[in-house]
């Protein structure tokens, strides 16, 4: 909630400067995109007091179909503001590969948010053709499905402990191009890279409990997006 509050705050503040700088509703912006993302793939190794025998796994978050929404708040020659929404639903893949091979997956959905400052390096508000390069911050909520979650704490399943949703800070970046079609209609394309901390779901990721649950994984999940999608100008 806390980084929710923050993103709140920014998009706050950097409304009230860009007011100041001659924010004009001219500059509104809806687009709506629908895409993809590939998420990098975690390994661990779960050992003692857990295991004598070392279990050498695999942590997952599944690549899929994913949709987007943007809203422009703010345009100059060479600087423009966006706040982002995006939705997935997929799932989290748990892979041992030894001792002995086994998997199980929870779906979960995937919820971004996130405010974006943009560059363009060529062009005006009004050019046909506006390429830009893009860098932002926010947040990623990694929640897991009621019944998901039910079956990761079955002991016939998952046999966790715990499980539920992982709020993450995240940086993205990224580059991508609009077209004005009409007075009213555009359409955009984005691809860039988004990085968060690896959700361990409420897992610890060590524990001198030997009949503890663990998920000895950290570092970075890093996600690729690419998106395609419709621009409606709303000040137009």
């Amino acid at each position: 909630m806390n980084r929710r509050v923050l993103i709140t705050l920014c998009a706050l503040v950097f409304t009230q400067s860009a007011s100041a700088q001659g924010l004009s509703v001219k500059s509104a912006e809806l687009s709506l995109s629908m895409g993809a993302a590939n998420f990098s793939r975690k390994t661990f190794t779960i050992g003692s007091p857990q295991s004598s025998t070392p279990i050498t796994a695999g942590m997952q978050m599944n690549s899929g179909k994913m949709y987007e929404s943007r809203i422009n708040f703010f345009t100059s020659n060479r600087i423009g503001a966006e706040v982002l929404y995006g939705y997935q639903y997929s799932g989290v893949t748990f892979t041992r590969t030894a001792p002995d091979q086994a998997s199980f997956s929870v779906p979960i959905q995937v919820h971004t948010l996130s405010v974006n400052l943009l560059y363009y390096p060529v062009g005006k508000p009004d050019s046909g053709w506006r390429p830009f390069v893009e860098v932002g911050g926010g947040a990623v909520i990694y929640r897991p499905s009621s019944g998901g979650q039910t079956a990761a704490k079955d002991p016939l399943q998952g046999n966790f402990d715990t499980f539920f949703e992982s709020s993450r800070a995240a940086a993205t970046v990224g580059a991508g191009v609009k077209r004005a079609l009409t007075n009213t209609l555009g359409f955009r394309v984005d691809a860039g890279m988004m990085a968060t901390r690896v959700p361990t779901f409420g897992l610890p990721e060590s524990s001198t409990q030997s009949n503890a649950t663990v998920l000895p994984v950290g570092g970075l999940v890093r996600t690729v997006r690419v998106s395609a999608g419709i621009t409606f100008y709303l000040g137009k």
